[in-house]
């Protein structure tokens, strides 16, 4: 897994240091999405909650309008991609806390997302993943997506920006390419309504829309 979002503050370091010009793009969005069991009355929560929920002030699902049950939440490992946007985007100077229970990291997002679908046979577990994978994964089968702030993820709301929990994957192309040349046509091209139209067609989140 690589981390999807805008270059770390080191890949800028580096850039500056050697002078480096480049033209970068965002081609696609992405956002960071919250998933529990289907069984779980919740339906959603703010970035309070969430913020709560992972540094432990938040502990029971009655907490937050759900059942008297203990809430699990399922970390991803460090250095992950999902977990470097958790830590950015919802977390912010926040610090996670660390689980009782180091089975409580998860490695990958398969992973992930069947701990939460089946953890101890209840709705007890949340978890994140990015919203490409959880499209890609067939989450409708025993786990649902949770609004945020009252906005449902989907391609709409995260394009927009109405959903709170983005990032974007970026074309690169160092900007002494020549017009004419192949590097250069390609990212253009791979900004443009053609190839706008493949990458809705991968599963990702295209920047501009379908009608655009």
């Amino acid at each position: 897994e690589f981390d999807p979002a805008e270059p770390a503050e080191i890949v800028w370091e580096e850039k500056e240091a050697q002078g480096f010009d480049w033209e970068m793009a965002p081609f696609a969005v992405d956002g960071l999405v919250f998933l529990v069991n289907a069984d779980n009355p919740v339906d959603s929560l703010t970035t309070e909650q969430i913020q709560k929920i992972y540094t432990g002030e938040i502990t029971n699902w009655s907490q937050v309008g759900g059942e008297d049950r203990e809430i699990v939440p399922f970390q991803r490992n460090k250095g992950g991609g999902s977990q470097a946007i958790m830590e950015k985007e919802v977390m912010g100077d926040l610090e996670m806390m660390q689980p009782a229970n180091t089975e409580y990291f998860i490695g990958t997002m398969e992973g992930l997302i069947e701990a939460v679908r089946s953890f101890d046979g209840s709705p007890a577990a949340i978890g994140y993943t990015v919203y490409y994978y959880a499209e890609d994964m067939n989450m409708a089968d025993g786990l649902k997506l949770l609004k945020v702030d009252g906005v449902e993820p989907n391609d709409d709301t995260i394009r927009s920006g109405a959903y709170p929990f983005r990032t974007f994957y970026y074309a690169v192309m160092n900007a002494g390419e020549p017009e004419d040349g192949p590097t250069a046509i390609l990212y253009r091209w791979l900004l443009s309504p053609e190839g706008q139209k493949l990458v809705d067609h991968e599963g990702y989140v295209a920047v501009l829309a379908p009608e655009e």
